[in-house]
């Protein structure tokens, strides 16, 4: 049982695959670029951490998260995605609402969805360096499966990428229903490191 911090740092890290089956992300030119598994030893950081220079995006008809699916022949899929859209509002970044509470989202599982979610670049900052896991392995001193030093079970997007703007798209197709706590650390074009958390109800 964990009962404090103390005990957090050595417990393993959980894996982001038992709950994502693939997650990509938009770049500043308009291009998804899909993230792959790695052990990183990056997603920890000794030094400071900065608030993160990333909101979910206010809902437009370009930045609507919705649930798609890209089998034009699944036609049960296409069916619950449409009567999903129809009924349910998957973020609700508004001034009405608390910051600690925007960080809520409502997504789908199953492997023939794909989750869209619209976030916001801010302040001017852009990332060649974003990675995504659960959030409290930030919390951990990592495992040492493979390597020298602790690292972190981690869906890596491509560093030949620029991430940066208003209204970048973040799809992800979910494995199973639940309640996950999920982070997106961020290296941004000042060097500095931000963690921007997100709370996935899987439906």
């Amino acid at each position: 049982m964990i009962q404090s911090w103390s005990d957090l740092v050595v417990t393993p890290p959980d894996d982001p695959r038992a709950i994502i089956s693939m997650v990509s992300l938009q770049d500043n030119t308009g291009s998804m670029h899909q993230a792959s598994f790695a052990r990183s030893s990056t997603y920890l950081h000794a030094g400071a951490w900065i608030t993160p220079p990333m909101l979910v995006s206010q809902p437009s008809p370009s930045t609507l998260s919705n649930v798609q699916v890209n089998n034009p022949y699944d036609f049960g899929s296409i069916e619950e995605a449409n009567t999903w859209n129809g009924l349910h509002q998957m973020t609700v970044p508004t001034a009405q609402v608390p910051p600690a509470v925007q960080k809520i989202m409502f997504l789908k599982a199953g492997t023939a969805f794909i989750n869209n979610v619209f976030l916001d670049f801010t302040g001017g900052a852009t990332s060649t360096d974003i990675q995504l896991s659960i959030r409290d392995n930030a919390g951990t001193s990592g495992d040492f499966q493979n390597s020298g030093t602790g690292t972190i079970p981690v869906f890596s997007f491509p560093t030949t990428a620029t991430y940066g703007t208003p209204g970048r798209n973040l799809q992800v197709t979910l494995l199973r229903t639940g309640r996950f706590n999920v982070g997106l650390r961020i290296i941004d074009n000042g060097g500095n490191y931000s963690l921007f958390e997100m709370e996935w109800i899987v439906l």
